[in-house]
């Protein structure tokens, strides 16, 4: 079997696993392009999803080094200047904090390159503005995916700015579609890692993301999450302090209670909540904060019914880049592994993570001063949505006892 190389080529490098070849009008810098393409004929490191009666079967074929060094080479051939660059992130605002190390290396990579960051409705603020990205855009799927025209629309859109470089950071058939239609010479897309040999380390969600960046000789390592917190936010923030008539001399303790009815497996236990928040008050003259979205409003509402003591809520009270700014400036955070634990990491605050269904080495905290509470049980982490038995028990054994002692030691450092 062999491939004739047209006089020009485009090479979309997919991280997912394969490499795409079509005409276009970037010209071919070496005759030995040729043997390129050839070495990589037959090279397919991917998961093919393909149904079958009902069934699905994944076929996977173990060439990542050769994928690997073919990508680095033909980038290498090319001498791709890269002026625009699309960063694709649209998801949970967990995941889309766990790429910034990867951005912020692609920007040191291509310091003069233009880098828009596309993601999803409400998180858009979080970047505004930052030395992240030059330009945020929403990807907004409940209104382009309604009608393929209008995802079409979309696509043309993206195609017009002319993007040298498309990394695809959420991999999906739509996914696929539009870095096709965008006309990005470049493409490369995140692979999540899954299974693992005996001598394999579980990789963190952010080591993961940088992962994307091989092929641009990018390998930078990762040592925390930053997002910057701009001083609109920050004036934001304090005036919601001021207005509760907050003591900033006495530590800040936010408290966030609830991970969503999506997820139950991750959550603790209210009464638990309220019983830590009683505790903080008291013993540690703590202000305690409970923070959130509109949607945890009812459960910090229950559980502030619940305490004796006085506490504030800024659930669903500020935007989300506001709520950073507001974690920025408390002592600690206390959390089970959802959005606001990671946002409190990325802007510098140590958080208390109650951890049990998921793997704190794949979602946990990255930096000094957190804690991290995990129990050591045959099922953790199961990494399931629901919990099989139905006990949580994972959770259940996680005390109140032991989280105060945990802020205890944080506040203390602090």
């Amino acid at each position: 079997m062999c491939y004739r190389a047209e006089s020009t080529v485009r090479i979309q490098a997919l991280r997912s696993g394969y490499l795409v070849l079509r005409p276009v009008n970037i010209p071919v810098f070496s005759s030995d392009f040729k043997l390129i393409i050839y070495e990589f004929l037959g090279i397919c490191y991917d998961v093919t999803h393909t149904v079958i009666s009902g069934r699905t079967l994944s076929l996977l074929r173990s060439s990542e080094y050769y994928l690997y060094k073919f990508r680095t080479l033909a980038y290498t051939m090319l001498k791709m200047e890269i002026k625009k660059v699309l960063f694709f992130k649209p998801g949970a605002i967990g995941d889309l904090l766990h790429t910034l190390p990867a951005l912020k290396a692609l920007r040191n990579k291509f310091p003069a390159a233009q880098v828009t960051v596309m993601v999803s409705p409400g998180l858009e603020s979080l970047l505004m503005g930052t030395p992240v990205a030059d330009r945020v855009q929403v990807y907004d799927k409940s209104k382009i995916n309604k009608r393929l025209k209008d995802f079409i629309d979309f696509g043309l859109h993206v195609r017009v700015e002319r993007y040298d470089l498309f990394v695809d950071m959420q991999p999906s058939v739509r996914s696929l579609v539009l870095r096709t239609i965008s006309g990005a010479p470049l493409v490369l897309v995140y692979r999540k890692q899954k299974k693992r040999g005996p001598t394999d380390r579980r990789l963190h969600a952010a080591e993961n993301f940088m992962e994307t960046l091989l092929p641009l000789k990018i390998a930078e390592p990762v040592g925390g999450i930053e997002l910057p917190v701009m001083p609109e936010a920050r004036e934001a923030a304090d005036h919601f302090l001021a207005a509760h008539d907050i003591d900033r001399t006495k530590p800040l303790i936010a408290l966030n209670c609830n991970v969503g009815a999506a997820r139950p497996a991750r959550n603790w236990f209210p009464e638990r909540f309220a019983a830590l928040a009683d505790r903080l008050t008291r013993e540690l003259s703590a202000i305690v904060i409970f923070v959130g979205g509109s949607e945890d409003r009812e459960m910090t509402r229950n559980v502030m019914t619940s305490m004796k003591e006085r506490a504030v809520s800024a659930a669903g009270e500020l935007s989300i880049a506001h709520s950073a700014a507001l974690l920025a400036q408390c002592t600690c955070l206390v959390s089970s592994d959802t959005g606001p634990l990671h946002l409190a990491t990325a802007v510098g605050t140590p958080v208390v993570g109650l951890y049990g269904s998921t793997d704190p080495r794949r979602t946990g905290p990255i930096g000094r001063g957190h804690q991290i509470l995990i129990k050591d049980l045959p099922c953790v982490p199961c990494e399931k949505k629901h919990c099989p038995p139905g006990s949580r028990t994972c959770m259940t054994e996680i005390t109140v006892d032991e989280v105060f002692e945990a802020v205890r030691k944080v506040v203390v450092c602090d």
